[in-house]
């Protein structure tokens, strides 16, 4: 079935965004004119036709290099056309989650060290091998690191120069949780190898953390220089299906898996963002460019969860979790900002876990909103709507209260399981600050589903659950320094 035939609302919404692209000029820099849109982020597909692209990175042309899991290193336009000859072809071992995934260009590329660092399982090990880039053509150069044990599940692979200089290597724990916590195995870690050590003979890498699953995203924050990965958490054979997790990682830190998961750690680090309900988080990017509503936020693509989420943080706190494309393409895999300040990102729906259409696997080219950066209300474009006739906006209401600006909340008392729920608001004022929309866990603590700052006195939030059973929901606003709830409770259907 086609695409938009099975998501003719979701289409639709993203070719009206689509519509109305703008270019932002950062002032008195000198740089190209970056990619921004009016309204919501603006999504188009450029290219099509790949098999599982699991990394990109871009030269400093402006292409793209792409890694497919089968073992090919494909080159892309800026424009998404793709190269028909593979600029490399691997021979991996494709067992399982293995092949060729992360992919890394060498700091010093446009000074003269045009390498390209790509991570492979071959034979019964993953590699970090390095390959010399000549005209359109990679050559093998070498192996970093080798040894690294192989399985059937949790390669991780991901591979990022940080802002020091070193290269950083994540690697999962190949189905074994106790190898997270030998330091005498790779496995289950993040590796560094320190600056200029990736160009000479094979090395033993340094081991930077340990006690991870499976981590398949690296970024570094701007500004603070805070590393973060993703990570998946349990999947049924060992534990209790959720807790993917953002982790804040720090030299020497121990993240505890295969012995602790979910929000407390005792003794272990504990997450810096937690999805209990699986979303398998892959790719992860910051939005460093001007100009955007979206800079200095970050991005996780889902592959489970078919969700791209953008986080918004207060120093290393995530305060604001928004899930963007949610159904709409299928598998996310790879997210990238690209030179002009769009974010490419890949599908992954014929890795074997996904329902591919025709043009499967994609590349989406996602324009960042404009603006100077609103945190509490960027990214909402596809999750938050205007109630219908919304009464004249109002200036904020400042002044202490006694009781809650929320004058009503609905919804419907039972809805279907995979259906959008639409929570419809009405407040006497405008509030002054956000509004959460939270939902309590059943350990009685509250997550937080929505962060919106309403710009009138109405307000529609739209949720969709993922699982039946009776669902208890929060509205929590402030005024003038007052917290105020309003609870309703929803039955869901499967």
């Amino acid at each position: 079935m086609a695409l938009a035939e099975r998501f003719p609302r979701a289409i639709g919404a993203l070719l009206a965004v689509a519509a109305s692209v703008i270019l932002f000029a950062s002032p008195g820099d000198g740089r190209a004119a970056l990619a921004r849109s009016e309204g919501g982020p603006a999504v188009s597909v450029i290219t099509t036709g790949l098999t599982v692209p699991w990394d990109i990175a871009f030269l400093p042309d402006g292409r793209a290099l792409v890694t497919e899991r089968t073992g090919a290193v494909r080159i892309v336009a800026a424009d998404g056309r793709l190269s028909p000859t593979p600029a490399a072809r691997l021979t991996v071992s494709q067992n399982g989650e293995g092949g060729l995934l992360g992919l890394a260009l060498d700091p010093a590329f446009a000074a003269g060290q045009p390498f390209v660092y790509l991570t492979a399982t071959v034979g019964s090990e993953m590699q970090v091998q390095r390959w010399r880039m000549t005209g359109d053509t990679l050559v093998r150069d070498g192996v970093v690191i080798g040894g690294i044990l192989m399985g059937s599940i949790h390669s991780s692979g991901r591979v990022r120069f940080g802002p020091d200089g070193a290269l950083y290597v994540g690697t999962g724990d190949a189905g074994y949780g106790p190898r997270s916590q030998d330091l005498s195995v790779l496995n289950g870690k993040v590796l560094r190898v320190p600056p200029g050590a990736f160009r000479g003979a094979r090395v033993t890498p340094e081991i930077h953390a340990i006690g991870l699953r499976n981590p398949q995203g690296f970024a570094w924050q701007p500004g603070s220089g805070r590393f973060f990965s993703t990570d998946h958490g349990p999947s049924v054979f060992d534990g209790p299906s959720g807790d993917d997790e953002l982790d804040l990682i720090v030299p020497g830190g121990n993240y505890g898996w295969p012995f602790v998961y979910g929000a407390n750690h005792g003794s272990w680090i504990a997450p810096a963002q937690l999805w209990h309900t699986t979303i398998a988080p892959s790719g992860l990017a910051f939005v460093t460019l001007p100009g955007s509503r979206w800079t200095n936020k970050a991005l996780v693509a889902g592959l489970r969860g078919e969700v791209l989420r953008l986080l918004t943080f207060s120093g290393a706190r995530v305060v604001a979790d928004e899930p963007l494309l949610q159904d709409v393409y299928g598998r996310l895999r790879a997210v990238t900002e690209a030179p002009d300040g769009s974010i490419w990102v890949t599908t992954s729906n014929r890795d074997g876990r996904g329902s591919p259409v025709a043009t499967d696997d994609r590349i989406l080219r996602i324009v960042p909103p404009g603006g100077t950066g609103d945190p509490l209300s960027d990214g909402l474009a596809l999750d938050v709507t205007p109630a219908p006739a919304p009464a004249p906006a109002v200036t904020p209401r400042r002044a202490a209260s006694a009781r809650s600006l929320l004058v009503r909340l609905s919804a419907p008392a039972t809805a279907r399981v995979g259906h959008a729920i639409r929570i419809r608001l009405r407040f006497r004022a405008v509030p002054a600050g956000p509004v959460a929309l939270q939902r309590r866990l059943s350990s009685g603590r509250w997550s937080t589903l929505r962060l919106v700052r309403p710009r009138s006195r109405n307000l529609v939030i739209a949720v969709r659950p993922t699982a039946a059973g009776r669902l208890v929901l929060r509205v929590r606003h402030r005024d003038a320094g007052r917290a105020f709830d309003r609870k309703i409770t929803l039955n869901l259907r499967p």
